[in-house]
């Protein structure tokens, strides 16, 4: 099962569960956009726009120590820039989806045991 690193998060909430609660209430809402934004970008081929979302939704995943999501993301985001390997963008767009398909439900678990 996919185990959260929330010490860089704890880290700069001081340890503050109501602040960390917040913040992944927050990262629950926002990460489905921000990868249904790079979707988006993927599907009208716009690779610009996808490195733009994939920069966007790096710290957020770094934050709950999601290293598989977040070097997706930054491959994602490299290959936006410079063009090289966008063959592999659909490959590592379902990786991608795949993975949060996994994460969402344990940042969910983990932001309800805050309560």
């Amino acid at each position: 099962m996919l185990k959260l690193d929330l010490s860089y998060l704890e880290d700069i909430t001081g340890g503050d569960a109501e602040v960390i609660q917040e913040m992944l209430i927050l990262f629950i809402e926002d990460i489905p956009q921000q990868i249904s934004e790079i979707k988006e970008a993927i599907q009208g081929n716009n690779l610009e726009e996808m490195a733009s979302h994939a920069h966007k939704l790096k710290p957020t995943l770094q934050y709950v120590g999601l290293s598989e999501a977040y070097e997706i993301v930054k491959n994602l985001e490299q290959i936006g820039k410079s063009g090289e390997g966008k063959e592999n963008v659909k490959e590592l767009f379902q990786k991608l989806e795949r993975n949060s398909e996994e994460f969402m439900p344990v940042l969910k678990s983990h932001a309800s045991s805050l309560d």
